[in-house]
């Protein structure tokens, strides 16, 4: 008898045990992430061609988006975390494999390196927002 309510007594405590990782989670392991978006001007006007870089110098992350023709970007599922900001010349057209001749840049070359650029972005759990002015 006493080996039943021993044996009883165990199950409940592994049965409560389970519903509480459960419900509460045991934890995924993975880190969190969160989503930025916003607007690239240069001189006031909308960067209607280019590419955001973000990188995180501590984790050894980056991200990047294309601009649209609005000048806007979104970046998804990117770690949460200080981000230091450049913004690139789109890649040249690959017809012919090299840069052309006439491929000028248009983004001035401070705003293409991020020790350079001095722009920054925190990205925090869920939707941020970031807009940046050239």
């Amino acid at each position: 008898m006493k080996r039943n309510v021993l044996s009883w007594r165990l199950a409940n405590c592994l049965g409560l045990l389970v519903c509480v990782c459960w419900c509460t989670g045991c934890g995924s392991g993975e880190p969190p992430t969160g989503s930025i978006a916003g607007k690239v001007t240069f001189k006031g006007q909308p960067l209607t061609t280019g590419v955001i870089t973000l990188v995180n110098e501590e984790a050894g992350l980056g991200a990047s988006g294309e601009l649209d023709v609005s000048g806007n970007y979104r970046i998804e599922s990117i770690r949460t975390g200080q981000y230091k900001v450049a913004v690139h010349n789109p890649p040249p057209p690959p017809e012919s494999g090299a840069v052309p001749k006439n491929w000028k840049l248009s983004i001035p070359e401070k705003y293409q390196d991020v020790e350079t650029s001095e722009l920054t972005a925190t990205v925090n759990e869920g939707e941020n927002t970031a807009d940046f002015g050239l």
